[in-house]
């Protein structure tokens, strides 16, 4: 068998995290291929991601994900099948998964999940959970009770922002804007501001280094692009403020949503929230300050949940290890009578 275990895996956009039932084992993986040919396996995972954005023209680096859904079979294939052989060191097939999913993307979008994981991996025991209930759970929140809770996950390419009571995801809006968004403005700002144009890897070595709300110390950091007026290679420094301010737009979109959600929420859960607050997690939390800011914003308790950026596959680990969870996910055949 692959798995001798039950396992967590959460498919993120730009990462791949795996746990196995007891949470000792842990794997954490770019979500990446590199094809030579379209065709030739090159790398897989962090080893495919040293050679983004240094291919040759044969070479094509894909990322299967993309707005938190599988974009791409074969290649989401390629690289769970290899992650998951490398996880658990050894040979053949059967495994036993449970997957979180956005709780809001369509019954063909969920359908995919199975399809990838009967493939080329040939599990066995497939289950899937609302991603929102995953992160609730990761939070200590008490989700079988009929109270309402309201978790926002701000990953690389969406945030989701779930609304979650007895045990399911009761509303929930899924925004195509994430971590990839803000360094596409710090992209554009440096290519504006500095007239160099740098990859996706160096803003996000920007945003994550410098980025900051409110308030953040006035650090700068050099880095290498190509001048967009004389097309050789040259360096700048570029300061906190700059990238700081690059990024403020998208995150007020981000907050205007969750805003917006939670407006929409019912009357009888509302007070619910209104009292406990609003859970934060994903990697993009991490931005110094963000936390703060969408607290000051939004003018209700803000909770940042310890380890945003693995939150969802905690929270799995937590809901396979727990019967009362486990009846709130699902089968394929479930799906089917969820009509």
């Amino acid at each position: 068998m692959l798995f001798q275990k039950v396992c967590g895996v959460d498919l993120g956009t730009d990462t791949i995290k795996i746990k196995d039932k007891s949470g000792k084992k842990f794997l954490y993986d770019k979500n990446v291929v590199a094809l030579r040919n379209d065709r030739d396996v090159l790398a897989v995972g962090n080893a495919a991601y040293e050679i983004y954005e240094k291919n040759p023209q044969n070479v094509q680096v894909v990322w299967p994900m993309a707005n938190g859904v599988i974009a791409s079979l074969t290649e989401m294939e390629i690289v769970l099948s290899h992650l998951l052989k490398g996880f658990s060191g050894l040979p053949g097939t059967e495994a036993s998964l449970y997957i979180a999913v956005p709780s809001d993307v369509t019954q063909v979008e969920k359908r995919a999940f199975f399809q990838v994981m009967r493939g080329k991996i040939g599990a066995g025991k497939i289950r899937l959970i609302d991603k929102g209930v995953a992160d609730a759970v990761s939070a200590g929140l008490p989700v079988l009770t009929s109270r309402g809770h309201m978790v926002a996950n701000i990953g690389a390419d969406t945030t989701e922002i779930s609304v979650i009571s007895s045990g399911k995801v009761i509303l929930s809006q899924t925004l195509k804007i994430g971590g990839r968004k803000l360094d596409q403005d710090i992209s554009t700002m440096v290519r504006r501001k500095f007239n160099l144009s740098i990859g996706n890897k160096t803003a996000e070595s920007l945003k994550n280094n410098l980025a900051f709300m409110i308030n953040g110390p006035k650090l700068e950091q050099k880095v290498f692009g190509i001048h967009t007026l004389s097309g050789l290679p040259k360096y700048d420094r570029i300061p906190s403020l700059a990238v700081s301010v690059a990024i403020i737009d998208t995150v007020d979109a981000i907050v205007e949503s969750i805003q917006a959600v939670y407006h929409r929420v019912p009357p009888q859960l509302m007070k619910d929230i209104a009292r406990e607050g609003i859970y934060l997690c994903g990697g993009v939390s991490m931005i110094q300050n963000l936390p703060e800011y969408i607290r000051r914003e939004i003018g209700i308790p803000l909770h940042h949940i310890q380890d945003p950026k693995n939150s969802t596959v905690r929270g799995l680990v937590e809901i396979l290890n727990n019967r009362d969870l486990r009846q709130f996910t699902y089968t394929l055949n479930d799906l089917a009578g969820m009509r």
